[in-house]
């Protein structure tokens, strides 16, 4: 009875904001950041990437900087396409993690984004420097997912899509999933 009661408790309880679950992995990625002078370990390295980009939706995100190519594309390259997208993008993540230490967060209240989507404003600032960075979220089954981030009015998304469709026209979509694929930091 009592974890039947419990369960009722949990499945009634609001789901978190979309600054809460930002505010949350921000918390978890702090506590999971080597004392300063420690080296930080591939695994701990692992770690705050899972961490930073388990609330990305990277399909969502994928699928709208590719646009209309996405749906040009068979199954098979879409997975192809997938995988290196998420290889990349979280690669670049990882590369994030030596100015996060040094940065402070603050988040500024909620804006809604036309249907169910809401943008996330934050100040970013590391080294005294401001970085406006918004984050656009929406709801995915309990908790909310980022689909895109707006750094200094810049959308992720856009600037990809600009890019993807400048290798699409001029090299092809393998070619592209190649780059992405092979592309150092």
């Amino acid at each position: 009875m009592r974890s039947a009661l419990i369960l009722t408790m949990l499945l009634a309880a609001p789901r978190m904001s979309a600054t809460e679950v930002l505010k949350a992995r921000d918390a978890e990625v702090r506590a999971l950041l080597p004392k300063p002078g420690d080296e930080l370990s591939p695994s701990k390295r692992d770690q705050i990437e899972s961490v930073l980009i388990r609330t990305v939706d990277l399909d969502v995100m994928a699928k709208e900087a590719l646009g209309k190519n996405w749906e040009q594309q068979p199954p098979a390259k879409r997975k192809q396409f997938m995988q290196a997208f998420r290889s990349r993008f979280k690669a670049l993540t990882g590369d994030q993690i030596a100015s996060y230490r040094e940065s402070k967060t603050e988040f500024l209240p909620e804006q809604k984004d036309g249907g169910d989507r809401v943008i996330v404003p934050t100040v970013l600032v590391v080294k005294g420097e401001p970085t406006h960075v918004n984050y656009k979220m929406q709801p995915t089954g309990d908790s909310w997912k980022i689909v895109d981030i707006i750094i200094d009015d810049v959308s992720t998304v856009e600037n990809y899509r600009a890019s993807f469709s400048k290798v699409i026209a001029q090299e092809g979509f393998d070619a592209l999933i190649h780059k992405l694929a092979n592309k150092k930091s």
